[in-house]
Parts: C-alpha cells; structure tokens; sequence
C-alpha cells in the first residue's frame, strides 16, 4: 500500500488547509437547505483501473454497535484521515436524516454508503476563473423502499438528467454545448436499477433541483453493454427525460472501450440530446487514450468535437484536452491537473480562435466507491 512521505506534507499543507475551509461551510450550506435540524449535506463498465489512475479505496473501519452505524473511524490520528472521516459520518448521517422522514421501522445501515468529493478550479482565457464544488453521495434508504438508492449531489444538472455526462468526469471534461455556462446544483433523486443486470436493461430516477429554486425532474433509461471480445465491449444509454423548465427531451449515448494492454485504454465516446425547448439536436464525440505511469499516478488525452443542428457552422468547435492524476498521501485522495485548448467560432465569416483553460482539482472518495461503481 503507498504510504507518503512525512516530509512532503509540509509544502502543500497550505493548498490542503484552503480546501478545507472551502469545503467545510459548503457543506453547512447544504444542511441548511434541508432544514435546521438537518445534519451536514453535502454509473459504468467493467473496465480496469488503469485507464486513469488505479484508485483502490481504502479498507473501511468497521463501527463498534453501540455507535451510530455512520460513524466511519480514521485510520490515523492524521489531519488528512481525520477530515475523510468527517467527511463521510456527516454526509452519510444526512442520508440517514433523509431515510428516517420517512419513518423508523427500518434501521439505516450505512455499509452501502458510497461518496465522491470534488473541489477545485478552472481558468478560461474566455469565461475567467470559476470555482468547483462536486458532491456524489449513493445509498439505501431502507424506510423509503428496499428496492431505490438514493442520489445526492451537486452536480452539472443538465447533464447529469440527460444522461450525457462524460464517464471521466475530471477537470478537463467538455461535454454538450448547452452545458457551457450551467452552474452547478444540488440533487435529490430516488431510482432503480435491477441488482442482477446493472450494466443491461431499464433503469428510472425522479428527483428534484433543490438549490436556487424547486425543479423536480424524471428519467427513464435503457442500457445495454455489447461484449465484442475480452477486451473490447460497447456500450449503448438510451434516455427520455423531463425537466419542469426545458419539458421533454431524449439523449443517447454510445461508447466503445479497448482495452490495449495493462497500461493503455482507448475510448471513444459519443452523445446527442434533444430537448423541446431548444428544438434542436446538439453533439460531442471524442475519441481519448489513458495512460497509467503506475499504479498511482496516469495521464488522460482526449480530442474531441461539438455541434449544434442549428449552429450556421458545422463544426463551432473542437479541441484537445490532458489531465494528469496521482495519487496524494492516500489510495482514497487524488489531485488532478489538465489543460484544455480549444478552436472555437459562431460564423461562416469568421476565424476560428484558440482559447486555453487550466484546472486544478482535488478528489476524495468515501466507502468503498470504486467497487460499487464497477457494479453501476
């Protein structure tokens, strides 16, 4: 197991002591959203770790049983294990909060509780700098039915409704062009998935937008994974959905992965939406290769292109992006850094222009995420 060394810790301990005064009152925030005696708030093939980086989560600690079941303990008395801790007993308690308005007749377990959490930065030549939060939280909620998960998280919503989330979701991510200047926002869903065929079949989510105004919206999906050989599959998402604000729309998605050896993944991937308040179909295709140095640090390449059926240009723009991932001080924390160069125009008339964005991102996972994500 990679164990850091105790004399890199002291030079970034003021980049890490930032990321916690910014997370923790974002976390406070999200309480207050559900109420004053709410605690703290805050999908995939079977395919290798070694397309970015191998994260491997760390051994959760088990609860003594007079504790409650979400108390997650820290492997060491280390500031850095001591904040995942926090971390994951705060945010799993909400989801015990939200199980019991429901009722008691069932005890909140917790042992599904699985989390990742994002914050970071972007600075683009175009839009300037812009801060980034994400929280993913997944579990059971027993008292609602033994059959939903429950999603919470603060997340790029018009994506993640339709479906048309990039799977590596890092700072470097460009998805549909619609997404461009939506913030992100805080969900609440409840869905279903059957737990003997999580890569095939029908899936359902309705939820809601519950920062910056009450939108409630629903989606149905079907998938479908096409094994092609030992190491090549695809992958098909079909999905219709609704959103209070945009009405229907449809989405789908197909990608194929290649796995070249133990170090190297090519991928390509493709999206189209359609949504009734547009009244257009809009598209991204990439094609990305990912690279693993070892098992704790890897790059990402992508190039990728995006259009509209309306756009006057066939092709308003393209780009290449890079995403370097290691592994910092724990198999369970991660720093991303990425560039992303893009030629971008709106008119026949004009030139392309290059812009260039930078990101840096911290990532933290809670539970065991990657397990249950190979099971999604």
């Amino acid at each position: 197991m990679y164990q850091p060394a105790k004399t890199s810790i002291q030079r970034p301990c003021r980049i890490a002591l930032l990321c916690c005064a910014l997370l923790l009152p974002c976390l406070a925030v999200a309480a207050n959203a559900g109420g004053t005696d709410a605690p703290e708030m805050a999908a995939a093939a079977p395919a290798p770790q070694s397309a970015e980086v191998s994260r491997q989560p760390a051994e959760q600690e088990t609860d003594k049983p007079a504790q409650h079941k979400c108390r997650f303990h820290a492997s060491s008395e280390e500031w850095v294990d001591e904040l995942r801790s926090d971390t994951h007993t705060r945010l799993c308690r909400t989801a015990a909060w939200l199980d019991g308005l429901f009722g008691d007749e069932h005890e909140f377990d917790g042992s599904d509780f699985t989390g990742k959490l994002s914050i970071g930065f972007r600075q683009d030549e175009a839009d300037g700098f812009d801060p980034r939060l994400r929280v993913r939280i997944r579990t059971e909620l027993p008292n609602v039915s033994n059959r939903l998960n429950a999603f919470i998280g603060r997340v790029e919503e018009d994506s993640y409704i339709s479906n048309t989330e990039t799977r590596q979701d890092t700072i470097s991510t460009v998805g549909l062009r619609s997404t461009n200047d939506d913030e992100d926002e805080w969900l609440f869903g409840l869905g279903y998935r059957n737990p003997h065929h999580h890569s095939k079949g029908l899936d359902y989510s309705v939820g809601a937008k519950i920062s910056s105004g009450f939108n409630p919206y629903a989606k149905i999906a079907h998938r479908y994974l096409f094994e092609t050989g030992a190491a090549n599959y695809w992958r098909t998402t079909q999905t219709v959905f609704w959103r209070r604000d945009e009405k229907f729309g449809v989405s789908s998605r197909l990608e194929y992965t290649k796995i070249i050896d133990d170090r190297n993944i090519f991928e390509w991937d493709n999206s189209a939406k359609y949504t009734e308040e547009a009244e257009q179909w809009e598209w991204v295709s990439g094609i990305s290769l990912h690279h693993s140095f070892s098992d704790y640090r890897g790059i990402s390449s992508r190039l990728y292109v995006r259009g509209e059926e309306k756009n006057p240009v066939s092709i308003p723009e393209y780009g290449v992006n890079l995403t370097y991932i290691r592994e910092l001080w724990r198999p369970w924390l991660f720093v991303e850094t990425g560039v992303d160069l893009r030629w971008e125009k709106e008119l026949p008339t004009q030139r392309y222009e290059n812009v260039v964005r930078f990101g840096l991102q911290f990532e933290m996972l809670l539970g065991d995420y990657y397990r249950r994500r190979k099971n999604d």
